[in-house]
């Protein structure tokens, strides 16, 4: 019966807020950034390594973490201190939800973990028949620009694609985040570019009509650049929301507002 909380991963905070367990929550890393709240719990450091004495101090009852964002050595060290660590895994849009059941599960958070769910199921069936039917157009997911990391298919990201109606370029590339040059864009002829709605994003879109290379690109001739939510970085209940975003760019004449039909 865990009351006493540490996340390890950005993506476990947010869906323990989603859930209504932000108040077992005794620390988070620096990332942590969403909800605001989750800004005012006692830090633990980065995702990669976080500081293991302020964990001991914060004496949690289960630490909480992803496959994707922590490493094995903090498992490992964990186990040797002594504290219980779950690892949430989740590469798809159906996994993040199951992910979210299974966390429900494991906090004895059933019935309000179910009712969540549903809705965000029923959000998820709403975007399927949005789409359904329609063109699937090549997307190109920018991670950075320089150089170009995008988006394999092993990730959540390119499952939002394939679920939203499009078809991510970068699918045949095998590893999760992988490189690729201006000139095999070119060859893959992207008909949408999206890039992350960060801080630390750089140029302006305008801007990519003036780069070399760039400028070729059949979705910068055409301007269909567009920013997406950060929401799509991170496999939790927001999840969801990005995908609606995204079935609302690549599909606008089929647009919903989001949320239940």
């Amino acid at each position: 019966h865990p009351r006493r909380l540490v996340s390890i991963a950005p993506s476990v905070t947010e869906s323990l807020y989603a859930l209504g367990l932000g108040n077992r929550l005794v620390g988070d890393t620096d990332y942590c950034d969403y909800p605001p709240q989750a800004r005012t719990i006692s830090r633990i450091g980065s995702m990669l390594s976080p500081n293991l004495e302020k964990i001991v101090e914060l004496r949690p009852d289960l630490v909480l973490g992803t496959d994707e964002a922590n490493r094995r050595e903090t498992a490992d060290q964990l186990e040797h201190l002594g504290i219980p660590l779950y690892g949430v895994t989740a590469h798809t849009v159906d996994g993040t939800l199951q992910s979210l059941e299974d966390l429900g599960h494991v906090l004895d958070w059933d019935q309000p973990t179910q009712k969540l769910v549903a809705t965000l199921r029923a959000r998820v069936s709403a975007v399927d028949q949005q789409v359904h039917g329609q063109p699937r157009l090549k997307v190109l997911f920018v991670v950075w620009y320089r150089p170009l990391i995008t988006a394999g298919n092993q990730t959540f990201i390119s499952d939002v694609i394939q679920r939203a109606g499009g078809v991510s370029v970068s699918d045949d590339l095998k590893t999760e985040w992988p490189h690729m040059g201006l000139e095999d864009v070119l060859k893959r002829a992207p008909d949408v570019i999206l890039f992350p709605q960060t801080d630390t994003f750089s140029p302006g879109l305008d801007e990519f009509q003036k780069l070399p290379g760039w400028r070729d690109v059949s979705a910068v001739k055409n301007h269909r650049l567009y920013l997406i939510s950060e929401t799509i970085m991170r496999p939790s209940p927001r999840l969801i929301d990005s995908l609606e975003e995204l079935a609302n760019i690549l599909h606008p004449q089929t647009r919903r507002r989001g949320g239940l039909p």
